[in-house]
């Protein structure tokens, strides 16, 4: 509220009430439903309305429309608080960036330089995402005791990306709005297509769930050959997803990993009667027996097929020693060794001191270390049964 009043006091109240009433609308449609999100893949036009306000309306309608997303969506009051006052704050940033390299106001005029406009709101999506990374690793940093250097540099991998592609779309909608001269006509060219991106992340996401539902009764089945594969299949592809999404890897590197962490000892189905050490030793290249006709799983059983080589080299089935085994596999392995250790009753921190314990010789340094900062950060799985 403080940062709202003296933007108000600086800049004034918008010029253009028509403007900032149909950014207000846009922004509360685009606050009715969760962005379309695919895996940790996420579209969000309140984003983009969000930056490309800023030229249009100025600080303080900027902020109003940044307000109204939490408005509409409503969830716990102080949820619905924080991401108020953050999406506010991060426009103000955003907006006093803008202002500072000589960014005003837009009408409708054909004159504006596109080159500088694009300029000058690149500076403001970038204050603005760094003021979110800021908000958001000290919130995280006060709720697990973590390391703020670390949470920061995490956060800073995700949001850059999601401010980035922000800009993009803000930047078109905005000289749609203004240089071009539609106004409020713009959202008429310019919803139609984020309505068809976001229905085609719909199907694809669809898909994306399809696939990971025809894993289930693999899983399914080995619990009923071994009672608590399925939770412990469970815990690791939840510790694997936290850690590789640490590790800052790929949201495709990072579903592939998890994916593989549920599916790492559906081999044991192929070798069901054989002697334990056997199935201890070959579970791993066995899983292709299992599931190897799923097409889409290939890259996903390589990490299968590494998971239980080791640092030091003394694991099988190909001996192989630390940078040559698959980063994946690496981080599979980590989560492997914890889940086993929760499933077994051992405290998640005992899990992690163990993980820490054998670092070069069975374990990767850098994997544990991810799996330390999420259970730093309370992001690694409980158990439920």
């Amino acid at each position: 509220m403080a940062a709202f009043v003296l933007a108000l006091v600086v800049s004034g109240p918008p010029d253009k009430w028509a403007w900032t009433t149909a950014l207000l609308v846009v922004g509360a449609v685009a606050g009715l439903s969760r962005p379309p999100a695919i895996g940790s893949i996420r579209v969000s036009v309140s984003g983009i309305v969000q930056i490309a306000a800023i030229p249009l309306v100025g600080p303080v309608g900027a902020a109003l429309v940044a307000a109204v997303p939490g408005l509409v969506r409503r969830s716990s009051p102080v949820k619905d608080l924080f991401n108020t006052a953050q999406r506010v704050l991060l426009v103000l940033a955003g907006a006093a960036a803008y202002g500072l390299v000589g960014g005003a106001q837009l009408t409708s005029s054909p004159s504006t330089n596109a080159w500088v406009l694009w300029l000058h709101m690149m500076v403001a999506a970038l204050v603005a995402a760094l003021a979110n990374t800021v908000l958001l690793a000290g919130v995280l940093q006060l709720s697990s005791a973590g390391s703020l250097r670390v949470i920061t540099a995490d956060l800073l991998r995700q949001v850059i990306p999601d401010y980035a592609s922000y800009l993009v779309a803000g930047y078109l909608l905005t000289i749609l709005w203004a240089p071009a001269g539609l106004g409020w006509m713009s959202i008429f060219f310019f919803l139609p297509s984020l309505l068809v991106i976001q229905w085609g992340l719909h199907q694809h996401a669809s898909e994306w769930a399809t696939r990971h539902d025809m894993l289930t009764p693999f899983v399914a089945a080995l619990d009923i050959r071994r009672p608590g594969a399925a939770e412990e299949a469970r815990l690791a592809s939840g510790a694997a997803h936290a850690v590789a999404t640490g590790l800052g890897l790929s949201p495709a590197l990072v579903d592939r990993i998890a994916t593989a962490a549920r599916l790492r000892d559906v081999g044991m189905l192929a070798l069901d009667g054989a002697a334990p050490a056997i199935v201890r030793r070959d579970h791993s290249l066995a899983a292709r027996e299992v599931v190897g006709s799923v097409t889409f799983l290939g890259p996903t059983l390589d990490l299968v097929d590494g998971h239980h080589e080791r640092v030091d080299g003394q694991g099988h089935p190909l001996g192989l020693v630390g940078g040559e085994i698959p980063l994946g596999a690496r981080v599979l392995a980590v989560a492997d060794t914890w889940a086993h250790l929760r499933a077994e009753g051992w405290s998640p921190r005992d899990a992690v001191d163990h993980c820490e314990a054998v670092v070069g010789q069975s374990l990767d340094e850098s994997c544990v270390a991810g799996l330390r900062r999420a259970l730093e950060r309370d992001q690694l799985p409980q158990v439920t049964s």
